[in-house]
């Protein structure tokens, strides 16, 4: 259409139309702008379903295509690893079995042969075997421990050879002792199961090749982990090769052993897993160009029968000789409603520029709200500790950073896969106001809060296990700490945050690497689910009466009532909640705060007292004479009873706890292991060897036998009662049989933040502790023959913090002399206790 088009073109100021006329044009002019509307409402509707489609296809071609891709090479990782290892295991078997079918080993156990006969046997056979270590020969019913040996029989190995006694199936096993490993292959002799055994053959062979076929694999595609599972018991972590965690491992059994292949892909495995997406681009690309090309003849379509009524119109005479002067002027601009163009190209009405934000051709432009830079002053760098975020409130933890922190955690839940989150808090009077803001963090990220409301830290963890849709939480509390204080405890996928993960909270609010979204808050009750499981777990054989000291803390919500549904008389004490713990501080590891539990117990003739920390992951217990039952010595009591189900079993304790626990466990089967202090490293660890029991000085039990492995003060009290009634003691007789020696309690020297860990790296490069044995594993701890001594950097508070035990009180005066005399050259003001 021609836009000097005598028919449409604009009449000039001047020129004189008829007012039926002027209706039909402005009529006309309604209707262009209507069809325009339609055709925008049309092209948005196409956009969308596009949109959809360009959405479906995506998932279905490209990403699930990806992901099966991965799951794929997933499933070849690590089939390739247990296809080698499985070869090896048989071939190894087959060489064992027609080696121990030799007459040489029936004859060395004949019950008439000379001893001298099977030790010369044993040494002549050894030698011929590639990479045998040992080779031992027992005459049936005559194994017994041999702890001290260098090839020793513990618990773990006399079992294999009772086990081939009885001529049950016995697959090889790993075992480490020590710093060493060894593979055992055992087998009854005679071979023939149709003769009564005679004894049997235990090799005991370096598992070197074992490991080196597993190692062959490439690194760089993922995380490869070869474990050790037998029936009933948690898998054992034999090595680990690669790092990985961009997807879903996938595990797989070794026949012919024990062992066990995990591979978790890495980013450079889901890169190969790709799926170009260039079929996807090209169905999209012919559906949108499609759509376009129906708008386009639709837009048609309404222009030509535009055109068609103008041209029919009896007011056409009359519009053309309206225009003759106005089209005279080559130069006369045509009005954009009558340009000759599609109908998409007429000129928008202004309440369609505003809707699509096309105002900018005006010299308007949309407001975009910047991201306002966050003040790394306002983010403390010292709260964010070793395994937890712990301050003052007001000068270091607010509600605006405690937002922050909820955005954080909520961002890093969803990079690692988790939509929910569970949030609790303690009893403080600030928790409330701190937990609000942060669940409108975290809400902000798109992640869902699963609010669980005012209950201990041991109910958080447990949530993240019992419930089926998260395996992360946010803890608001400070523990142990004075009532100034508050904090967060954080557990994304079942592992709590410590160390660098705490400190990339950090990073990432100053980074402000936020999602964005909007979660929703989902109220849950926790409390019935958590006694029941209890309940269901533990039984205790008689009546106990027990004091329960919560110290007004969020323990007093739940322990009393979990300890009378396990059938006992309690007597609460300081039970009820108050924020301003006005009786005495949240922290029984301090014998002032104990005072008023021992003097409850003796009046009320209770069979035991227990005092909880301020979010009841903690405890330490009373007996009836008074005496204090430190969590060292609690801790020998629950390795007993683990150790005597499951022989050689890890123990693990930190470097705070006696030395006399060491050889407490080592004399029951187990294996004891010295770690660093705080729940967070100690429960890595705990994940790491697979330990069935490990605790701290502090008060932290972590029991992963029947239970979960987090640490959890209110079931080591119900698994602690559970023991006690099974014994025909009482509980001053039952630890009476532990040795103890002489012992400070927690000492304290006040430093600042930002100086302590300086102090413990310089006193660690510089110190002189004459022949003591250096630990350096968490701070420095130095033992020497009569006793040890420990100086570590507290994580919870600006403080060192100090700790003695020795064979007698000269000893034990003397290795502290010689801490404050090193302690002392490094920063004269201290303030030494001692």
């Amino acid at each position: 259409m021609n836009p000097k088009d005598p028919l449409l073109a604009k009449p000039e100021a001047g020129t004189h139309l008829s007012r039926t006329a002027q209706r039909a044009l402005e009529a006309a002019k309604r209707k262009a702008a209507m069809q325009q509307k339609i055709l925008l409402i049309l092209l948005g509707i196409g956009l969308l379903i596009n949109g959809v489609i360009a959405y479906v296809l995506y998932q279905n071609l490209v990403i699930k295509q990806a992901e099966e891709n991965l799951a794929g090479l997933t499933q070849e990782k690590v089939n390739e690893r247990r296809l080698a290892l499985e070869k090896y295991f048989s071939a190894q078997d087959k060489f064992i079995n027609q080696l121990a079918s030799d007459a040489a080993f029936v004859n060395a156990l004949d019950p008439a042969a000379e001893p001298e006969l099977r030790r010369q046997t044993e040494q002549a056979w050894q030698a011929k075997i590639l990479l045998a270590l040992h080779l031992r020969l027992t005459p049936i019913g005559t194994a017994a421990l041999e702890r001290e040996s260098e090839f020793p029989l513990r618990f773990a190995e006399l079992d294999l050879i009772q086990r081939a006694e009885q001529r049950k199936t016995i697959l090889p096993e790993l075992a480490t002792i020590g710093d060493r490993q060894f593979l055992y292959w055992i087998r009854p002799i005679p071979t023939d199961p149709q003769s009564d055994p005679l004894g049997t053959l235990m090799i005991t062979l370096n598992p070197e090749e074992v490991f080196k076929i597993f190692s062959t694999a490439d690194a760089t595609l993922g995380e490869y982990v070869l474990l050790q599972q037998f029936n009933g018991s948690q898998p054992q972590v034999l090595k680990k090769l690669g790092a990985g965690a961009a997807g879903t491992n996938m595990q797989a059994s070794v026949a012919g052993s024990h062992l066990q292949i995990k591979f978790t892909p890495s980013e450079a495995l889901v890169d190969a897993a790709q799926e170009s997406p260039t079929l996807w681009i090209l169905i999209v690309s012919l559906i949108a160009a499609a759509s376009l090309a129906i708008i386009w003849l639709l837009s048609k379509v309404l222009v030509r029968r535009e055109i068609g009524e103008l041209e029919t119109s009896p007011l056409l005479p009359e519009l053309a000789k309206a225009n003759k002067q106005a089209i005279a002027d080559e130069n006369t601009p045509a009005d954009p409603l009558f340009q000759k163009q599609d109908i998409l190209d007429i000129a928008m009405i202004g309440e369609d520029e505003n809707i699509l934000g096309l105002d900018q051709a005006s010299g308007k432009k949309s407001a975009a709200n910047p991201r306002n830079k966050i003040n790394e002053t306002n983010i403390p760098a010292e709260i964010f500790r070793s395994y937890d975020i712990r301050g003052l409130v007001g000068s270091q933890i607010t509600p605006e950073l405690a937002q922050l922190i909820g955005q954080a955690v909520g961002s890093e839940a969803i990079d690692q896969g988790e939509r929910n989150i569970v949030v609790a808090r303690d009893g403080r009077t600030h928790s409330e106001s701190l937990t609000d803001a942060l669940i409108k963090g975290v809400l902000r990220t798109g992640c869902n809060v699963i609010n669980i409301g005012v209950v201990p830290t041991p109910l958080m963890y447990f949530s993240t296990f019992n419930f089926e849709d998260t395996n992360s939480g946010i803890m608001v509390t400070a523990s142990h700490n004075p009532k100034e204080y508050n904090g967060f405890k954080v557990v994304i996928n079942n592992r709590a945050l410590a160390d660098d993960a705490v400190t990339e909270l950090r990073a990432r609010i100053i980074g402000q690497r936020f999602h964005q979204g909007l979660g929703e808050e989902i109220p849950r009750a926790i409390i019935p689910d958590y006694i029941d499981r209890i309940f269901s777990d533990v039984a205790l054989a008689s009546n106990v009466t027990l004091v329960v000291d919560a110290g007004n803390a969020v323990p007093g919500v739940v322990a009393p009532q979990l300890f009378e549904e396990l059938g006992c008389d309690v007597i609460p004490l300081f039970c009820d909640l108050d924020g301003e713990f006005p009786n005495h501080e949240p922290d029984p590891t301090h014998e002032k705060n104990l005072t008023a539990l021992i003097e409850k117990v003796r009046e009320t003739n209770a069979d035991i007292g227990v005092a909880f920390d301020g979010d009841g992951d903690r405890l330490v217990v009373v007996t009836p004479k008074g005496d204090i039952i430190w969590p060292d010595r609690l801790l020998m009591l629950f390795a007993k009873d683990v150790l005597a189900r499951h022989p050689g079993a890890d123990v693990l304790f930190d470097v705070k706890c006696s030395r006399q626990l060491n050889q407490v466990i080592s004399s029951y089967g187990g294996r004891p292991i010295m770690w660093k202090t705080g729940h967070s490293p100690m429960k890595a660890k705990m994940e790491e060897t697979q330990a069935l029991i490990g605790g701290e000085y502090s008060g932290h039990i972590f029991i992963k036998d029947r239970w979960y492995g987090f640490d959890d003060g209110i079931y080591a009290m119900a698994r602690l009662l559970e023991i006690i009634t099974l014994r025909d003691q009482n509980i001053d007789d039952i630890f009476a049989a532990f040795p103890q020696l002489y012992s400070t309690p927690e000492l304290k020297v006040a430093v600042s933040e930002q100086e302590k860990f300086e102090l413990i790296s310089k006193i660690t490069e510089s110190g002189d502790f004459a022949n003591g044995t250096i630990t350096a594993i968490d701070g420095l701890r130095v033992d020497y023959t009569k006793g040890w001594g420990l100086v570590r950097a507290s994580n919870t508070s600006p403080a060192l913090t100090l700790r003695f035990e020795a064979e007698s009180p000269e000893a034990l005066e003397k290795i502290q002399q010689i801490f404050k005399r090193e302690l002392l050259k490094v920063d004269k003001a201290l303030a030494i206790p001692f």
